[in-house]
């Protein structure tokens, strides 16, 4: 079963997928690192040259390229669903997981990593201050409520690693088990 995660930045697809994926013996794909790959360019180098609009085409064409496997575990970048088009492939070819976190979480995670993220910088790629960044993840999060809310699933991200792992696992196994029962 093809499995997609999606969430805000930080959420923990990246620390979840794999370790997920190897519970349920099915290949990881992180949309972001093959984006990197492909374009050989790193996320923040890609948005400042070529902007946002470009960095989104190539995640939508790139994220029809998953269908062609169909056991899977793939972490989508945190505005992958804010796509209409996007999101109606993600659900119609896979299971769609929302790894939900508080903003104070989401605010700890980004702070304690290195990782530059463009949308929580000034326009000179200065990480803004933490007030700000709060501001910026409310309003991120805002917009992007309707795409995370058509999510199949939505998993408190807030806990353990473990758990999450856990408890992706379980939608999934669930979810295998259910459409085994429908084609029988």
């Amino acid at each position: 079963m093809r499995v997609y995660l999606t969430g805000f930045m930080a959420s923990g697809k990246s620390t979840v997928g794999p370790e997920a994926a190897a519970r349920l013996g099915q290949p990881f794909l992180d949309l972001d690192r093959l984006i990197t790959a492909h374009d050989g360019r790193s996320i923040p180098a890609i948005f400042a040259e070529d902007g946002e609009e470009y960095f989104r085409g190539l995640e939508r064409d790139l994220l029809r390229r998953t269908a062609e496997t169909d056991d899977l575990v793939v972490a989508l970048g945190g505005g992958a669903l804010v796509d209409e088009t996007n999101r109606a492939f993600a659900k119609e070819h896979g299971l769609v997981l929302y790894l939900e976190a508080p903003v104070d979480t989401l605010l700890d995670r980004v702070a304690d990593d290195d990782t530059r993220r463009p949308l929580l910088e000034d326009d000179t790629g200065t990480r803004l201050p933490r007030t700000e960044q709060r501001a910026r993840i409310e309003g991120l999060l805002e917009t992007r409520r309707p795409a995370y809310g058509a999510a199949h699933h939505t998993l408190a991200a807030d806990r353990p690693v473990e758990a999450v792992v856990a408890g992706v696992v379980e939608v999934v196994s669930e979810q295998a088990r259910s459409e085994q029962v429908r084609s029988e």
